[in-house]
């Protein structure tokens, strides 16, 4: 049987933008291919050979570079900046929300520099071992869909060794692509705090195996190279760190990250209400695991410790002058008795020596208390909770018993669902004896009791069979550990970032596919479905079909609920390698010891730490809107009209002088009637739409509230249904036939608005230099526009055929755009932005023209949709989250699934109250109309009967408004609704297609 290989889409609409918004920052620039010298020794000292090494070059115009970067900003609505480093606008960053594809993103974009720049020559820094790992396994991966890609494009990356100065010769010497991965602790060790350098170390210790005798860093810094940091927060967080970037030259620095701390010059940002909102992620669900305390024996909990004075709190049982305990939080100090404390609780008297405290360490990262009876506990940790082992098996066992559920569901999609369980200590998962021999730790024991008392004694054995769904009985096999190796082959406790992990972390990776394939009972690693990991794996290490995380640790750690839910974000992938993109299979449920409410402000409350604002909006909010005028013209907002905007809402009160947006505008969106001056009228379904969106919270769905959608044969089996059913499962296929004509027009009026190609800009650049034994040292300090009279020319390339290659026109349309569009004279001033503006409006007009020249006819009744394509086989949905209970025996389903509470939930409420309406559908993801630019999948179906009369009318509605609208889509958008209008057309059967926001308005 063929290995699971991971597939990989190259449409995907939110890395296709991030991957267009750093590679178009460069329009306009004059790229060199640049060379330097130097011998290198061959096979000896005194054997030298001359060589020549290959650079990234480039003639920076700052003019040029900061009209791309405001251009990028305006169109994703991102503040205005030209933040300079080192003088220089050489920083950019692209935030994207974990789970969303980052590094496939930047892999793309360094094939995609190459492809249109001709750079060659990439560092990729990334924090520790763990994400090390992960980037080169992303690489493997997707090598074959980018040689698909990019026409099989020779790229060769390596990992930086300082035993091995044969890869970093070969960087420098290679005209292919070359990329470097590098931890930021192989090179920044070289800086002492205040940025200073110090030439101990390998990297900065020149090699005679080089070219020219240089160091790894100076060779490197003669590259020029694109420097991509990964997780910037982590990387150049220090003056040191800083310095060591600035080491290697880089001719621009690309930061890629879910949470910056600097944000520099952003030029896409995809949010985590963006990911979760339009289905990029796993939705959340929290299944909450609580105990009542129980107040028998010694409770003692260290809560923090402070420095100045040096003070513990802990948490411990009070007696209460009325009689009872209560626990309550109290601040202690060295010498302090518990007994005492405790109001004399006889629990805390004269046990093993006393609860006397004896140590308080406030070191930071360090911090622990002790007492007299030999007691010692770490920030966090808890001793004498008579209601831990239970909360502990709780969680492990409802763990279990939520994977069951999801793998009979998913396991006829080809679909296998790991569980993943944090833990702090490897003796918690393994314990090992004197003489090696090593057996289960406390959580591994209790896991297998778990599973084997779940499964021998419900009803899983009938269930799984029923279904034709294998269940395993043994535990044994079912479970395993990922950690690091000690050199007698131990488990140990991971720090991710010695070189001792790097085993475990290679492991991990490269078992990432084996782990999501069904056993064959050939590969053990198959067998695997519940993974114990170390709470260390904070990043870089995740897998796609990780569908539980429960957390088991006894001491506070830094892991931020945030991180806990990233290692299992990802879409989940089928036995194909095909990820699956159906929101009711991917939900990631988190099993936590604390409640829903507690968990979801918790998240919310990280979100806004790593500074995202919800509820807010700024005066950049809407610059990427387009209003259409009367003639059907459209605009941009832009920067200018947004903040005008934004000050109308002020102003109107319904907007704080912060950007929070009032319960009154809230209320005006969810109503639909939101007041707007005259020139924002022309936009405001897109205005209201980012309202909508910015005044969402970030959704986590309660387990308690978790109902199974089902079919209702009742209602399907009624003749009204199956008038409507027959109509509306015709299935159709499409025939293009482009207006050529049209088609010119359309591009024509395109390009006349676009903006101006101005002249590429000559600029200076000032360093300062230093000479020592060492070498030759520069530090750019400034630059500066010069002015001269000459006129640059270009050796232009052939503009028809470029356009050919992107547009896919033929060359006799191209001829007719170009001359008709009074631009063409702009082509010899900047044939690079002229070709890339040309380009991208084109594409627009032929998004607009496709959908008018398509003609849909009716496919034979044995390719229509059967009643199948309805059935969505035990759904789960969340009351009052995505879902609701019909009022009456109306909807087909037993709970209504909605996308939007702004708009489709009130939508499917007036169905449903209706008198006239007798039966309606939100109709599932799988029923599609085939377009040229995409699946389509309606809203709504719905029949109306007239009281008097009893005629009947069919109704496939889309809803539109709210939080549904992403403006930046809007021409896709527009075309899909386009051929679904000429589907429904064609089969003529009585069916009234239409878009609305509300059932009775509009």
């Amino acid at each position: 049987m063929t290995e699971l290989q991971f597939k990989y889409s190259s449409d995907q609409e939110h890395q296709v933008k991030a991957v267009d918004a750093v590679a178009e920052l460069f329009q306009g620039q004059e790229f060199l291919a640049r060379d330097f010298s130097g011998s290198v020794a061959r096979s000896g000292a005194q054997q030298q050979a001359f060589t020549v090494g290959h650079a990234n070059g480039i003639r920076v115009s700052t003019r040029q570079l900061t009209d791309n970067l405001h251009a990028a900003q305006e169109e994703h609505c991102l503040e205005r900046t030209s933040k300079l480093t080192d003088g220089v606008l050489r920083d950019f960053t692209v935030e994207m929300e974990t789970g969303t594809g980052k590094t496939y993103v930047y892999i793309r974009t360094i094939y995609e520099l190459n492809k249109r720049y001709g750079l060659t020559k990439f560092i990729i820094v990334v924090p520790s071992v763990a994400i090390r790992e992960g980037v080169i396994k992303s690489f493997e991966s997707t090598k074959a869909h980018f040689d698909e890609l990019y026409d099989r494009t020779p790229l060769d990356v390596f990992v930086y060794d300082s035993k091995n100065m044969g890869s970093v010769g070969n960087f420098a010497l290679s005209s292919s692509i070359e990329v470097m991965i590098i931890n930021i602790q192989a090179f920044n060790k070289e800086f002492s705090k205040n940025g200073e350098e110090n030439r101990g170390n390998l990297f900065h210790r020149r090699s005679e195996k080089l070219i020219g005798g240089r160091s790894p860093q100076e060779l490197v810094a003669e590259c020029n190279p694109i420097v991509i940091i990964d997780e910037p927060q982590s990387v150049d967080n220090s003056k040191q760190a800083k310095a060591a970037i600035r080491s290697l030259n880089p001719l621009f620095v690309l930061r890629y990250s879910a949470t910056h701390k600097d944000t520099y010059n952003m030029v896409y940002r995809l949010t985590p209400v963006d990911a979760f909102d339009q289905h990029l992620v796993k939705g959340i669900c929290v299944d909450s695991i609580r105990s009542d305390e129980d107040m028998n024996g010694a409770y003692v909990k260290l809560e923090s410790v402070q420095s100045d004075p040096i003070k513990a709190r802990i948490t411990l049982d009070v007696r209460e002058k009325a009689g009872g305990q209560k626990r309550k939080s109290v601040l202690c100090a060295t010498g302090n008795d518990l007994f005492v404390k405790s109001k004399e609780n006889p629990d805390y008297e004269g046990v093993r020596g006393g609860w006397i405290i004896t140590n308080i360490s406030a070191q930071s990262g360090n911090e622990f208390i002790e007492f007299q009876n030999g007691t010692r506990l770490e920030t966090g940790e808890v001793v004498g909770d008579v209601a831990e082992e239970a909360v502990k098996r709780a969680q492990i066992r409802r763990t279990i018993i939520d994977h069951l559920e999801r793998q009979l569901a998913l396991y006829p999609l080809g679909i296998k669902v790991l569980s993943l369980f944090f833990i702090d200590k490897v003796e918690k998962y393994r314990v090992y004896g004197d003489d090696g021999s090593f057996g289960l730790g406390e959580y591994a024991r209790m896991f297998e009791e778990e599973y084997q008392d779940e499964v021998q004694g419900g009803s899983w054995v009938r269930r799984y069979e029923k279904k034709g769904v294998p269940l395993p009985l043994d535990p044994a096999p079912l479970h395993q550990g990922y950690f690091s190796k000690d050199g007698k082959g131990r488990l140990k406790d991971t720090s991710g970032t010695t070189a001792a992990d790097t085993s475990t972390f290679e492991a991990i990776m490269q078992s990432k596919e084996r782990l999501i394939s069904f056993p064959d009972g050939k590969d053990d690693v198959k067998d695997i479905a519940f993974i114990f990991s170390h709470s260390a794996l904070k990043e870089g290490w995740d897998n796609p079909n990780i569908f539980q995380i429960c957390t088991l640790v006894d001491t506070a750690n830094a892991m931020t609920k945030r991180q806990k839910i990233g290692r299992g974000l990802r879409l989940c992938v089928d036995q194909n390698g095909e990820r699956n993109y159906d929101p009711s299979v991917n939900i990631l449920t988190v099993i936590a010891n604390e409640s829903y409410d507690e968990f979801a402000r918790g998240l919310q409350k990280e979100f806004e730490s790593d500074g995202y604002k919800f509820g807010v909006l700024t005066p950049e909010s809407f610059s990427s809107v387009v209003a259409v005028g009367a003639e059907g013209e459209e605009s941009l907002f832009g920067f200018e009209r947004s903040r005008m905007l934004y000050e109308y809402f002020v102003d109107d009160g319904k907007v704080t002088e912060k950007g929070g947006i009032t319960l009154d505008l809230k209320e005006a969106v969810e109503y639909g009637v939101v007041e707007l001056p005259a020139f924002a009228e022309p936009a405001r379904e897109s205005v209201v739409a980012i309202i909508a969106n910015k005044a969402k919270k970030l959704v986590v769905k309660d387990k308690a509230k978790e109902v199974t959608v089902a079919l209702r044969k009742d209602v399907t089996d009624e003749p009204v249904f199956q008038e409507l059913w027959e109509r509306i499962r015709q299935r159709t296929r499409y025939e293009l036939t482009v207006d050529t004509e049209t088609l010119v027009e359309k591009s024509i009026e395109e390009i006349t608005r676009m903006p101006e190609v101005k002249p590429v800009e000559v600029m200076s650049s000032r360093a300062d230099l230093t000479i020592d034994g060492a070498g030759v040292e520069t530090k750019g300090v400034g630059t500066a526009l010069v002015k001269t009279s000459a006129v640059r020319a270009y050796d232009l390339p052939d503009p028809i055929g470029q356009l050919q290659d992107v547009v896919g026109l033929t060359r006799c349309t191209i001829k007719r755009i170009l001359e008709g569009c009074g631009r063409f004279d702009e082509f010899p001033v900047d044939p690079a932005t002229f070709l890339a503006q040309v380009a991208a409006k084109i594409e627009r007009a032929k998004l607009e023209v496709l959908s008018k020249g398509i003609k849909y006819t009716k496919l034979p009744e044995s390719e229509w949709y059967t009643m199948e394509v309805l059935d969505v086989a035990d759904l789960t949905a969340y009351l009052d989250q995505n879902a609701y209970e019909p009022a009456n025996d109306k909807s087909i389903y037993n709970y209504v699934v909605y996308d939007s509470s702004t708009v489709e939930r009130p939508f499917a409420y007036d169905l449903d109250m209706a008198e006239e309406v007798k039966v309606f559908a939100k109709l599932p993801a799988r029923f599609t109309i085939d377009t040229p630019v995409g699946s389509y999948n309606p809203d709504w179906a719905y029949v109306t009967e007239d009281t008097y009369g009893g005629k009947r009318v069919f109704f496939v509605v889309e809803t539109k408004g709210g939080g549904n609208i992403d403006p930046a889509t809007r021409p896709r958008e527009a075309a899909k609704i386009d051929c679904a209008r000429k589907h429904f057309a064609a089969l003529d059967d009585g069916v009234a297609y239409s878009v609305r926001s509300t059932y009775r308005g509009v």
